[in-house]
C-alpha cells in the first residue's frame, strides 16, 4: 500500500579531507543559508535522521510532498558545495514504498542519474528507503490540534506567550527530584528524540534544566515529565533560588572586586577580597554585610548536591559552591554577618582571618583562643615559631628557664622518634651545635642571633637539660664526619651564556635541526693532569626534548668565582655498611649539606663512585683521550629527566693539548 502524502530523501555525503569547516560555512548556492543551518534545519524534522555529529556523512528522512521540491533543491545546492571543495556524494529520491532514483556527485560529474545497482554507488538506498518507511508507520506525531494552556485557552504550537493568562512558555522548567532507577528516564530520552526536541544538558539521566522553546515543547514537556518520575520545581520558587544566587554572585563584579572573566561565584567573590589588604578588606566586608546580609541566611540553606539547585545555578548562570565546601560556606557566612554586629561563633580559619582584617571584632574570650591556636600552629608546623618563644620568654621571670623547658620539651635530639615535632627537635639540636663550636642557631623563622643570646643565658644559668650537654659531648669526642672514607669532587655551576655561547649551535642527533643550548659551563683545571673546558648543553625543542647532548671546547673564559671543591664522604645511610663509633645521621646529614654552600649540585666532577663499574668510561670518547666521570644533575639543571634518577653520568675529556676535547652523555649513541 502506497504511504500517501509523503516523499524519502537519502544522501551520504564524502567530506573533502580538509576544509569542514569551510564547508560548513559557505552558503548555498541560490539559497539564503549556509550548509551548517541547513543541516540543523534537517535536524528538527521529526521524520529525519541524521549522525549526532556536527558535520553527518549518511542522512535519510521523509518530507511532505509540497516541501520536497524546495529540500530537493538545497539538498542539491548542499551536494554541489561538496563536490565544488573536492569530496562526492551520493543522493537518492523515492517514494517510501516505490521505485529508487540515485544520483551521483563525483570529479565534474553533477547530479548525473545511475542505477541503484551501478559499481559506483556505495550505499544501499533500498535499505535506507526501507528504514524511512518503518519511521513513518511507527511515528506518532505530537497533537497540535487543540493546544490548550492550562488556564484552558486555546494556543498555537509556536506561541511563545498566552493571550489569556500571559504564562510566558519559555521559561525553564527545574528538576527538583529525579526517579532512584535512571532507565526510567529512557522512554522519555526516546520520546523527546521522536519529536525532535532538543536533548537538556547533561542529557536527561542528569538534567537538572529543561527549556521549552515554545508552547508545544512547554505543554508536552508538562505531560511527559512527570510521567517519567520527574518531580518538578514550581516556578516561581525556581526563579527564586536564581534570583538569590545571581544577587549574590554579581555583588563582586558589580562592585569591581572580581575581574570579569572570574567567575561569578560567591566563594570565588569572599576569596577575592580576602586577597586585598586588610583595610580595603574590611570596607569591602562591612559594605557587603551592609547590602546583602539578608540574603546570607537563605544562602546558608542551599544544598548544592541537590537538583534543584543546580538547576537554579544553570538558570542564574552563577557556579554553584561544591558539596566539600558546604560547611566552608557556611562558616564563611558567619564571619561576613560579624561586620553586621552578629556574634556568631566562627571556626579556627576564620578566626584567624578576622584577626587579620578586624582584631577589634574579637570577644576577649576568641582573643584567648586564637592565641591557642597560634602556639599549637607554632610547635606543630613551625610557622611562627620565632614569634611563640618571645611570647613564652616575655611571659614569665626567667627567660631563661622557658628556653630550658623547651629542651626539655625537645627530649634527646639524637632520638628520630617522630612524635616529637620538628621545631622543637631542630631547635634541641640547634643547642648542641652552638654549645660545639658556637654555630649561629638556624631553627625556622626564629632569629638566629637571637636564640643564640638565649641559649647564653641559659648556659650561664646551669639550665641547660643533662641530655643535651651529653650529646655536646659526644659531638667533641666525634665530629663529622665520624672517620668516614671520602674523595675530592668539584661543583660547577652554569654561567651565563654569552653571545658567543648562543652562536654556537649544534646539530640535534634526531632530526638534525641546529639548536642554540641550554646551559653553559666553564669549568677550570681540576688538579694536576687536567685542562679547564668549555661545556655546552643541548636540547631540542622540536623533539620534546627527547634527547639531551652535549659539545666541548677549550675553556673559552675563566670563571670569576672559584669552584665548590669539598670532599664527598661514603654514608653509612646508603652504603649499607656498619656505621664507625659515635654516627649521629642528623649531624653527618648537616655537615654534607652545609658542604654544598646553599646550592643545588649541577656538574659534578670526580667523587666517590656511584657503583663499583663507574670509574669505568661510560662509552669511549671520539678524541680517545681518557674520560674524566661527570655527574650530570638534570633536575636541578631543568634538563631533560635523567629516566627516575637525580643525575646522569657523562664523560668528559680534560686531557692538556688535545685539540677536539669531547664530552659525551650516557644516552649518546
Amino acid at each position: 500500500m502506497r504511504i500517501k502524502g509523503l516523499m524519502g530523501l537519502a544522501a551520504r555525503i564524502g567530506h573533502p579531507s580538509r576544509g569542514e569547516k569551510k564547508w560548513l560555512a559557505s552558503r548555498l548556492e541560490g539559497e539564503d543559508c549556509t550548509a551548517k543551518a541547513f543541516i540543523e534545519d534537517l535536524r528538527q524534522r521529526p521524520l529525519f535522521d541524521l549522525m549526532s555529529s556536527d558535520i553527518p556523512s549518511e542522512l535519510h528522512g521523509a518530507v511532505p510532498e509540497a516541501d520536497f521540491p524546495a529540500l530537493r533543491a538545497r539538498m542539491g545546492a548542499l551536494l554541489d558545495l561538496t563536490l565544488a571543495l573536492g569530496g562526492r556524494a551520493e543522493l537518492a529520491e523515492f517514494t517510501l514504498d516505490g521505485e529508487v532514483r540515485c544520483f551521483l556527485w563525483e570529479g565534474k560529474k553533477r547530479a548525473l542519474p545511475v542505477r541503484h545497482e551501478d559499481p559506483r554507488v556505495k550505499t544501499d538506498f533500498l535499505l535506507l528507503q526501507r528504514n524511512c518507511r518503518e519511521a513513518v508507520l511507527e511515528y506518532t506525531p505530537p497533537r497540535t490540534e487543540g493546544l490548550l494552556c492550562s488556564c484552558g485557552a486555546s494556543v498555537e504550537p509556536t506561541a511563545v506567550t498566552c493571550a489569556r493568562c500571559a504564562r510566558d512558555f519559555t521559561v525553564p522548567i527545574g528538576v527538583a527530584a529525579r526517579p532512584e532507577d535512571p532507565e526510567r528516564l529512557r522512554p522519555l530520552r526516546i520520546r523527546i528524540m521522536e519529536l525532535k526536541f532538543p536533548l537538556p544538558k547533561h542529557d536527561v539521566f542528569k538534567a537538572n534544566v529543561y527549556a521549552p522553546r515554545n508552547a508545544l515543547e512547554a505543554l508536552l514537556y508538562d505531560e511527559l515529565l512527570p510521567k517519567a518520575g520527574l518531580t518538578l520545581m514550581k516556578p516561581r520558587e525556581l526563579a527564586s533560588r536564581a534570583a538569590l544566587l545571581s544577587e549574590l554572585g554579581a555583588w563582586g563584579r558589580r562592585h569591581a572586586f572580581l575581574a570579569p572573566e572570574a567567575a561569578p561565584g560567591f566563594v570565588e567573590g569572599l576569596r577575592s577580597i580576602l586577597e586585598q589588604k586588610p583595610a580595603s578588606a574590611r570596607k569591602c566586608l562591612e559594605r557587603w554585610a551592609k547590602d546583602q546580609g539578608h540574603l546570607f541566611q537563605a544562602f546558608a540553606a542551599v544544598e548544592p548536591g541537590t537538583p534543584g539547585w543546580r538547576a537554579a545555578a544553570e538558570v542564574s548562570g552563577v557556579p554553584l559552591h561544591g558539596e566539600y565546601q558546604q560547611e566552608w560556606v557556611r562558616q564563611a557566612l558567619d564571619f561576613l554577618m560579624r561586620f553586621s554586629g552578629a556574634r556568631g561563633e566562627l571556626s579556627s580559619e576564620f578566626l584567624e582571618k578576622l584577626e587579620k582584617v578586624a582584631p577589634d571584632l574579637l570577644s576577649a574570650k576568641e582573643r584567648k583562643r586564637r592565641a591557642r591556636e597560634v602556639d599549637v600552629k607554632a610547635l606543630d608546623t613551625g610557622e611562627g615559631f620565632g614569634e611563640y618563644l618571645k611570647r613564652l620568654t616575655a611571659s614569665v621571670k626567667s627567660p631563661a628557664k622557658a628556653i630550658s623547658a623547651v629542651l626539655q620539651a625537645a627530649g634527646d635530639p639524637d632520638d628520630e622518634d617522630d612524635s616529637i615535632p620538628t621545631v622543637l627537635k631542630d631547635t634541641s639540636r640547634a643547642a648542641v651545635e652552638w654549645l660545639v663550636d658556637g654555630r649561629r642557631p638556624e631553627v625556622g623563622d626564629v632569629e638566629g642571633d637571637w636564640l643564640a643570646g638565649q641559649f647564653k643565658a641559659v648556659q650561664r644559668a646551669k639550665s641547660f637539660p643533662k641530655v643535651i650537654l651529653e650529646r655536646a659531648e659526644d659531638a667533641r669526642r666525634h665530629p663529622a664526619p665520624f672517620g668516614l672514607p671520602g674523595e675530592r669532587t668539584w661543583d660547577v655551576q652554569p654561567a651565563r651564556p654569552s653571545a658567543a655561547d648562543l652562536k654556537a649551535v649544534a646539530a640535534c642527533p634526531e632530526c638534525n635541526r641546529r639548536v642554540k643550548p641550554s646551559r653553559v659551563f666553564h669549568v677550570p683545571a681540576l688538579g694536576k693532569g687536567t685542562e679547564g673546558r668549555t661545556l655546552r648543553f643541548y636540547e631540542c625543542e622540536r623533539c620534546d626534548r627527547a634527547m639531551l647532548f652535549a659539545r666541548g671546547e677549550k675553556l673559552a673564559r675563566a670563571r670569576k668565582a672559584p669552584v665548590n671543591a669539598f670532599t664527598e664522604y661514603a654514608s653509612p645511610l646508603l652504603e649499607e655498611v656498619q656505621p664507625p663509633p659515635g654516627f649521629v645521621r642528623w649531624r653527618f646529614e648537616r655537615f654534607v649539606t652545609r658542604q654544598l654552600q646553599g646550592t643545588k649540585p649541577a656538574l659534578q666532577f670526580g667523587g666517590r663512585p656511584v657503583t663499583e663499574s663507574w670509574r669505568e668510561p661510560v662509552m669511549g670518547l671520539r678524541c680517545r683521550h681518557a674520560s674524566v666521570s661527570v655527574r650530570i644533575h638534570a633536575d636541578n639543571l631543568d634538563l631533560q629527566p635523567a629516566y627516575g634518577a637525580d643525575f646522569m653520568m657523562g664523560g668528559v675529556c680534560m686531557t692538556p693539548g688535545c685539540k677536539k676535547p669531547d664530552v659525551r652523555t650516557e644516552r649518546d649513541d
